[in-house]
């Protein structure tokens, strides 16, 4: 699953009145005061690795280890975030704005075709239903 990263930003943020269709450039975020998990972390480095591969700086402002208070401290006008498209709706009260260039969460899954466990098996049940996926591409199908 390939997930992109938006950026989230107050309502009342600049970028909220980019009207949230088409996608900003990353060069444009530049400038912004970042809200960013720390540093070591897979979610930061996800950031940083895209700004450091465009040749771009950024400053993190603040950091925080839950994506709650990340979001608490963006809602509060700190800075902005950028977080995978698949968690902003459970964060209400923050503009969405998609981002080109872009990081982007690639997740894979890893099983045994021949010696599945209960556990896995009951778990490839329901991730179809969660991420609307393929169910025949989770079961090894062709």
């Amino acid at each position: 699953m390939v997930d992109p990263h938006v950026a989230v930003a107050p309502p009342d943020h600049p970028l909220a009145d980019t009207g949230g269709s088409a996608p900003v450039p990353l060069a444009r975020l530049v400038d912004e005061a970042f809200v960013d998990f720390p540093a070591g972390l897979a979610a930061r480095a996800q950031t940083d690795e895209a700004f450091a591969a465009a040749g771009l700086r950024r400053e993190v402002a603040f950091e925080a280890k839950d994506l709650d208070f990340l979001a608490d401290l963006v809602r509060g006008g700190l800075g902005i975030a950028l977080l995978p498209s698949r968690l902003v709706p459970r964060l209400p009260g923050l503009a969405v704005v998609p981002v080109r260039d872009g990081p982007v969460r690639e997740e894979r899954m890893v099983w045994s075709r021949t010696r599945r466990s209960p556990a896995a098996t009951a778990f490839l049940e329901i991730v179809p239903l969660r991420i609307g996926g393929d169910r025949s591409r989770l079961h090894g199908e062709e």
